[in-house]
């Protein structure tokens, strides 16, 4: 089944797209927000603490539940209650216990409850990642084609209000009025963003796939995971997003152990994201959006590892001792996000291509959940290397890879749309 033209509309039932987009956008932020702050918040802790950089990069598997979605994924696209709706029954429950637990973890100080507060990021981690498996089967279900580059625009979009405020503004919070306040105040905007959420009535899917049209679900959700990825395109795709994520990934979070050994404070680096990281970040997925259709895949590509190239070359001048100001940094941090945007939407558009039909849930968490799979192995690697060769010759050896990998990453995208 040719995945990339195969795909028919049933109507415009679901009303105007940016009805659809602004659902979308608050789902997507609602995620975001509270496991931002963290990201962002433990490698600076943890740097602050003397941890090893190795150890920093392990860190990242609180986060795993993101890389671990496609083991249940298909419990959501199969267990959901009629009278709800087949992704709200997920959506709404889960981001309801998300707020009810805030509470409880403003009572554990990260400082000196790292053992409690670790295991309960992971246990946030997993609730965010389940709604997210919801969320991009719902993204998948009721846009249509023309309308899904925007999908992802917003997707990103989301991540990066939500890294903007995560990241930035409860980062600066966090210094200035500690962690149990900075936790409450999170939990007050949860609450205003989910409540459209919950009171919205769920939109019918308004695209199938002419194949699974004429199959029962119970056979469509038998298809195994194996079999999936195995198809082509899917094999080309997985190739080619693991040498993304390398280049894109690969040094994101040493570039915050880094301004830690400068001697940044966590507020400056709030500031920091909320000035230049978040609007550059926007900024790649809005030229994503807007460009995609004129230049193509291969061309943004090309687009995105000419960003990781100078994005890279300038962190190892950084951590040269070269441009060692707050403009400096800005401009390391905004490079970083810009060069996240474009990749991320370039990875995400073609796997809500790969994933469409009635398994989209499903499937579109096999692919996203490896592609973060690939993200959590390149961050202890990356901290282990860069232990033994110093910042500075970590990014200059990105910067060379990222050169190659334009090169590769063009081959297996003609493969990818050649066998979709």
């Amino acid at each position: 089944m040719n995945t990339f033209t195969n795909v028919i509309a049933n109507g415009h039932a679901n009303g105007p797209m940016f009805r659809k987009l602004g659902l979308l956008f608050l789902m997507y932020i609602s995620q975001k927000i509270f496991l931002c702050f963290n990201w962002t918040l433990l490698p600076i802790l943890l740097r602050q603490q003397g941890i090893s950089l190795g150890c920093i990069g392990l860190a990242v598997l609180v986060f795993s539940p993101w890389a671990l979605k496609f083991l249940y994924a298909s419990l959501v696209d199969r267990i959901y209650s009629v009278s709800i709706g087949k992704r709200k029954s997920w959506i709404m429950p889960l981001l309801v216990v998300s707020l009810l637990a805030m509470p409880l973890l403003s009572l554990v100080s990260p400082q000196d409850h790292l053992n409690i507060l670790l295991p309960a990021v992971f246990v946030m981690n997993f609730i965010f990642a389940t709604v997210d498996i919801a969320v991009d089967g719902y993204a998948t279900d009721i846009l249509l084609p023309g309308e899904r580059p925007w999908g992802n625009t917003i997707q990103i979009a989301g991540y990066v209000l939500g890294y903007m405020m995560g990241a930035g503004v409860f980062l600066i919070f966090y210094q200035q009025q500690g962690w149990a306040l900075t936790v409450w105040a999170i939990a007050a905007t949860q609450a205003l963003v989910i409540l459209p959420i919950i009171f919205h009535h769920e939109m019918p899917p308004c695209t199938v796939t002419p194949v699974e049209s004429l199959t029962s679900t119970r056979g469509v959700h038998k298809r195994s995971f194996w079999a999936f990825i195995n198809q082509p395109a899917n094999r080309s795709f997985l190739l080619l997003a693991a040498l993304l994520v390398l280049i894109d990934q690969g040094g994101a979070q040493l570039r915050l152990a880094m301004l830690v050994d400068k001697g940044v404070e966590s507020a400056t680096i709030g500031r920091l994201n909320i000035w230049f990281g978040s609007p550059m970040c926007l900024l790649g997925a809005i030229l994503g959006g807007a460009l995609l259709g004129k230049i193509g895949y291969r061309r943004m590509l090309v687009l995105g590892g000419m960003a990781a190239v100078a994005m890279h070359c300038f962190s190892a001048l950084i951590a040269y001792g070269c441009f060692s100001s707050w403009m400096g940094f800005g401009i390391m941090l905004g490079g970083e996000k810009l060069t996240a945007g474009v990749i991320t939407f370039l990875t995400y558009s073609l796997i809500m291509i790969l994933s469409t039909g009635n398994r989209s849930a499903t499937d579109y968490a096999i692919l996203g959940s490896l592609v973060a799979l690939f993200g959590f192995a390149v961050n202890p690697m990356m901290g282990r290397i860069c232990d033994w060769t110093g910042y500075y010759y970590l990014y200059i050896g990105l910067g060379g890879l990222s050169m190659a990998v334009i090169v590769v990453g063009c081959w297996l995208l003609a493969r990818i749309i050649a066998s979709g």
